[in-house]
């Protein structure tokens, strides 16, 4: 696994943890102003996690050549 990959999954696991942190903190609050910071969040995680999974089978089909 190279080095980005790991990065990658690392961001996406923090992501995730943020946004779930930062969705429980807004329907505690009632922050109805600040629903948009979770769903940012979620999708960053998202983001990170399909771009490591595309750079990983990337590179195994370039292996495979």
């Amino acid at each position: 696994m190279r080095t980005i990959d790991r990065v990658m999954a690392v961001l996406a696991v923090v992501f995730f943890f943020a946004a779930v942190i930062s969705g429980w903190r807004v329907s505690v609050a009632e922050g109805q102003d600040l629903w948009y910071v979770p769903l940012l969040l979620a999708l960053a995680s998202a983001a990170m996690t399909f771009g490591a999974l595309h750079h990983r089978i990337r590179k195994t089909v370039e292996k495979e050549k």
